[in-house]
């Protein structure tokens, strides 16, 4: 029987037979896995503490026919603040809803749960990182879709190749069906729709959390957090409907 050490925090639990689980673990080498969690719910269960909601683990598994199964297990950290506490969990169902629909199987998944850690971490300290629950949200989620390959070019007009930095562009455009940002004059007037407009400072916000280390992308300070809130929301959005 082949063994395999994984590290993970489960996304996801549902209810198996009577006494048992599937989990779905957010690993560092294997993806997003499903693992059977036997006799997980029995209140001497060793795998009792491990198997349940946003709790970072160590597993040993082995593969059977259709899913993993746990050999052993160790807590690394239960985030248990965090868990009751009913806001925060919320915004963590919503995270990790999110994670599960875009992440698979056999996907380098390494640099996601690390952001996803860092995540709950600034979400459980909120008051020392200064940050309130939405911009964290929006950060994750603009950092979720650079390192999985869909970060558009935030420096130059994606039509006309003009700098956006420049001061005489104090508005800039992303196009959500495009995954694009251009400047004023390149916007279609007739189909504004498919238009958010945000600020420079915004765009230099945004291209600060595509390219940190994943360890420093929440150390930044941004006075106007409306537009960045609605550029995460609808980058995520837009992107998540298509893959």
């Amino acid at each position: 029987m082949k063994l395999t050490k994984i590290k993970g925090i489960v996304i996801k639990e549902t209810s198996y037979k009577d006494n048992d689980k599937i989990i779905t673990i957010l690993s560092d080498t294997l993806g997003t896995v499903s693992v059977l969690a036997k006799g997980a719910k029995k209140t001497n269960s060793p795998s009792l503490a491990s198997s349940q909601f946003l709790v970072y683990s160590e597993f040993i598994l082995y593969k059977g026919t259709q899913y993993y199964y746990i050999n052993s297990c160790s807590v690394l950290n239960t985030f248990y603040n965090l868990r009751i506490d009913f806001d925060k969990l919320q915004i963590a169902f919503e995270l990790t809803r999110l994670i599960y629909r875009v992440t698979d199987e056999n996907q380098d998944t390494s640099a996601i749960l690390k952001l996803f850690l860092n995540t709950l971490y600034v979400l459980d300290h909120l008051e020392k990182f200064q940050k309130d629950e939405k911009l964290v949200v929006a950060i994750f989620k603009i950092k979720l879709f650079e390192r999985l390959g869909f970060a558009p070019r935030v420096d130059i007009c994606a039509n006309c190749h003009e700098p956006l930095y420049e001061k005489k562009q104090e508005k800039v455009f992303y196009d959500y069906v495009e995954n694009i940002f251009l400047c004023k004059n390149c916007i279609k007037s007739n189909d504004k729709k498919r238009y958010i407009e945000i600020s420079v400072a915004t765009l230099y916000a945004i291209y600060y959390v595509m390219t940190a280390d994943l360890k420093k992308v929440f150390s930044f300070r941004l006075k106007e957090k409306e537009d960045f809130e609605l550029f995460g929301q609808v980058f995520a959005d837009s992107l998540s409907d298509n893959i």
